[in-house]
């Protein structure tokens, strides 16, 4: 029970550090210009909802503590997935954008790869499987004076996902994270 209350208290700072946009009507009727990975998690909310079982495994540091749950409160769960979403206006040019399909032009793989190192989401890659998300990586990071954070997300359509963190304080150890969750 103790790492689940530090890793709450670690998402929630996690979460304070994210990058976040506050939307306007004019930026609310634009179209993507990316893949809209926060409409596609608020898609996936709605999906996971309806599951009752699920294993989370938290380890810090190499200390794992594993449960079975009925129900995860995805609001707070997918939270770190959904800051990632990099469709903003002002960052259309920010991205390369690299693009994988079959021999019968079928998209198979998107992705996007920051060219502005100030930008926290460094890339995200979609996989399809017959037009359909099926992989989600996210990788994240951000460095000042007084930490220096790495974050990998990998969500996989219909099994699960991870979260693994890197952080390192001045003065500090690195401390990692990794949460797991199956389904």
């Amino acid at each position: 029970m103790r790492l689940f209350i530090v890793f709450f208290i670690i998402n929630i700072l996690f979460s304070a550090c994210q990058e976040v946009a506050s939307p306007t009507k004019q930026a609310a009727d634009k179209p993507n210009i990316f893949f809209d990975l926060k409409g596609f998690f608020q898609k996936e909310k709605a999906r996971l909802e309806k599951i009752n079982s699920f294993q989370k495994i938290v380890s810090i540091d190499g200390v794992s503590e594993e449960k079975t749950l009925a129900k995860l409160d995805f609001e707070n769960e997918l939270s770190i997935f959904i800051a990632s979403d990099i469709n903003r206006p002002a960052w259309s040019d920010k991205y390369k954008v690299d693009s994988t399909f079959t021999e019968k032009n079928q998209l198979t793989k998107i992705t996007y790869t920051a060219l502005d190192n100030s930008l926290k989401t460094k890339s995200l890659a979609i996989d399809f499987q017959n037009n359909t998300a099926s992989k989600i990586a996210i990788e994240k990071s951000t460095d000042n004076t007084i930490a220096q954070s790495k974050q990998f997300l990998t969500y996989n359509i219909g099994k699960g996902y991870t979260i693994q963190s890197e952080q390192t304080l001045s003065l500090s150890t690195t401390k990692k994270i990794r949460v797991n969750v199956t389904y």
